[in-house]
């Protein structure tokens, strides 16, 4: 399987050539569209995402994760193995929070020859790198080099709104396993109890709970909470 995690939206002109790409090659391989819709070129938001959203993928898929604001800049192109999966993306600290919540990561560097274009490396350089691990099942097609860590660029949580779902549900960069249910969580002027689920509160209240990728989530029964407590990406929030 073939996991693709991008900002660059559903109803562009890139997703459908990464399919092509490997389709040429693997067309009897499953590829799931994870996320197009990261924000627009926030690392940080991607960062925090993916550890969450890709704990149930099985062993041995391979997500080709591709927010890359800085393409054809002085990044490297990396691998990295967690919890049996293949990750592949630019070292622009995609990676960080994923290192950090895995137990035995490890993070490699490859280099990539042949034709390609200064600004879509995610279909010229990742994507065809995702398709020989496939192949191989493992690092020697691409002569990658094991590297280690030398700074994290962003924390293992974050108190702060990433991604709003469909529902105006706010998603946020902070692990459930990190608070307790009796907390408060206040944001944008207002304090919010936890809950276990939307039923549990009254229609149109908000709260917060663990959503079901272990991500704290601030939400509404029945409505949105973006819209009710005026939410933007990038609010910050603290627990009392």
């Amino acid at each position: 399987m073939i996991a693709l995690f991008t900002d660059f939206g559903h109803d562009g002109l890139y997703v459908g050539q990464l399919h092509a790409v490997i389709g040429a090659v693997l067309p009897e391989t499953k590829v799931v569209d994870l996320c197009h819709s990261i924000p627009p070129h926030d690392i940080r938001a991607a960062a925090y995402l993916l550890p969450a959203y890709t704990r149930y993928f099985p062993p041995a898929c391979v997500v080709v994760c591709v927010v890359d604001p800085g393409v054809g800049g002085e990044r490297s192109h990396a691998v990295c193995k967690a919890d049996g999966r293949w990750y592949i993306g630019p070292d622009n600290g995609l990676f960080d929070v994923l290192e950090q919540h895995i137990h035995g990561f490890r993070k490699y560097h490859f280099r990539w020859s042949g034709e390609v274009s200064d600004s879509f490396h995610a279909r010229d350089i990742y994507t065809p790198a995702a398709c020989l691990l496939v192949e191989s099942g493992g690092l020697d097609s691409l002569q990658a080099q094991q590297v280690e860590t030398d700074r994290q660029r962003f924390s293992a949580d974050l108190y702060e709104v990433i991604y709003f779902d469909y529902f105006g549900n706010a998603i946020t960069g902070l692990r459930g396993s990190s608070v307790k249910s009796k907390d408060k969580i206040a944001i944008n002027g207002v304090t919010i109890n936890h809950a276990r689920v939307f039923s549990d509160v009254p229609v149109g209240d908000c709260f917060w709970y663990e959503n079901a990728n272990g991500l704290v989530e601030v939400a509404a029964n029945l409505g949105s909470a973006k819209d009710r407590l005026g939410l933007k990406l990038g609010d910050m929030f603290s627990i009392d």
